[in-house]
């Protein structure tokens, strides 16, 4: 069942870029892999920070932060 779910999931995916690309005559870009992290509005470290802090831990950031 895992495999064919998997294809059909492939087929809707190409179905839709297919679709979009016939509807605005445009031709496709890849958006690049990075996209989805560009695209929040919110970083890692504050999600991370926020997580924490919900589970009740007290997090500081230090003056000088080097990644």
């Amino acid at each position: 069942m895992g495999k064919k779910r998997a294809n059909v999931v492939i087929a809707h995916k190409i179905l839709v870029i297919a679709y979009h690309i016939l509807k605005t005559g445009e031709p496709y870009n890849e958006l690049g892999a990075d996209y989805l992290e560009k695209r929040k509005p919110i970083s890692t470290e504050e999600l991370m920070i926020r997580q924490l802090q919900k589970q009740g831990f007290v997090v500081t950031k230090p003056n000088n932060a080097t990644a």
